[in-house]
């Protein structure tokens, strides 16, 4: 499986979920979508955990800095040109910072999509401590974590202020994380691409079918997730996740070509930088093509933000004081302390480093 088409894969369908033209389209195909974050929160699971070490730390840092580098800029942002108070603002602001979840985060930054890098953290660092377990222990976490599946979305409103760095949707999808990893080694490893492809495709259109035919709704990022009181609802949102994170993993043994490989090697810089040029994008387009169909706005603008996302992406790539400063690989390496990175190579570290445990 070539992890960064996955990537690719994945980067572009979140981007297509958060296209301000994709809802007109598909809405009902929307509605339910959550494959795409379950996706990229599933990956580290393609390869065994990494023991303890001291190296640990510092990846953690990589993926929390840019989190709060944005975080921190777009609320200055939003309290300068919002009626919110200085005070107001940073209370929380630092809130934020501490539970991540996408309710406040769209409050302090307008950009609830920021969840998924706190949201990370806390997954990795769940499955290191249960995979660096005892047998007992791990199965005994493994059974909670379902346990806790089917409560997650009947408390998440009430503690989501309370727990720390996008808990609650960790603990959603680790149970799903296990399950989809399993069935893809055990099941779809053992059969070509190609063919595992179709049956995985298969599956997910009857799968999606059903859901989008009763109607559901989920939004892992917010943990608006069904629980055991619709028990029908959270089994067709829960096989839409694995089955759709399964069909991508097959997808993702075909050669797919180096254009997806490159989106999956800046899949960081596109989840943080894609929202500021679609928006900037569809601003535009409703200016001056407003005449268009939904279909080609569509089209037009999912092409321009993933084309201007990359060029950005290695634009910066180029500039290692950008890249010291935007997406440094550790505190020394940001107060100038360890030694520079070489242009050209700084991109692949820095995009890399969400999934940097999982190359095959």
């Amino acid at each position: 499986m070539n992890l960064n088409i996955l990537k690719g894969i994945l980067v572009l369908l979140v981007v297509v979920d958060h296209n301000d033209f994709s809802r007109s389209l598909f809405p009902r195909f929307l509605d339910g979508f959550s494959f795409h974050v379950v996706g990229f929160l599933m990956i580290p699971f393609l390869k065994p955990a990494a023991p303890w070490s001291k190296d640990f730390p510092a990846y953690l840092f990589r993926l929390y800095y840019p989190f709060m580098l944005i975080v921190t800029l777009m609320a200055v942002v939003v309290a300068w040109l919002g009626p919110v108070t200085a005070i107001e603002q940073t209370g929380r602001w630092l809130l934020a910072l501490y539970s991540a979840n996408s309710g406040i985060l769209k409050e302090v930054t307008h950009m609830a999509l920021l969840w998924y890098l706190p949201s990370f953290i806390s997954l990795v660092s769940l499955r290191m401590a249960i995979e660096n377990s005892s047998a007992a222990t791990k199965a005994c976490a493994i059974g909670l974590l379902c346990i806790a599946h089917v409560f997650v979305g009947t408390y998440a409103a009430s503690i989501r202020d309370y727990v720390p760095l996008g808990l609650l949707p960790a603990l959603y999808v680790l149970p799903l994380a296990y399950l989809g990893v399993f069935v893809h080694r055990k099941v779809y490893a053992r059969f070509p691409a190609f063919a595992s492809f179709l049956a995985a495709l298969a599956i997910f259109c009857l799968v999606k079918y059903l859901q989008m035919r009763a109607g559901l709704r989920t939004e892992v990022g917010f943990a608006e997730v069904a629980d055991y009181r619709r028990p029908a609802a959270l089994l067709l949102n829960d096989l839409e996740a694995v089955c759709g994170v399964l069909m991508l993993f097959q997808l993702a043994r075909l050669p797919l070509g180096r254009l997806l490989e490159l989106c999956g090697r800046y899949s960081l810089q596109i989840y943080l930088f894609h929202a500021f040029i679609a928006l900037a994008i569809y601003t535009m387009l409703v200016r001056y093509a407003g005449h268009w169909t939904p279909a080609s706005l569509f089209a037009l603008s999912l092409l321009a933000t993933v084309v201007l996302t990359v060029l950005l992406a290695h634009v910066l790539s180029r500039m290692p004081l950008a890249m010291r400063f935007l997406f440094p690989r550790s505190p020394a390496e940001l107060l100038g302390r360890s030694t520079s990175r070489a242009p050209g190579r700084t991109a692949v570290s820095s995009s890399s480093a969400i999934h940097s445990d999982v190359r095959q």
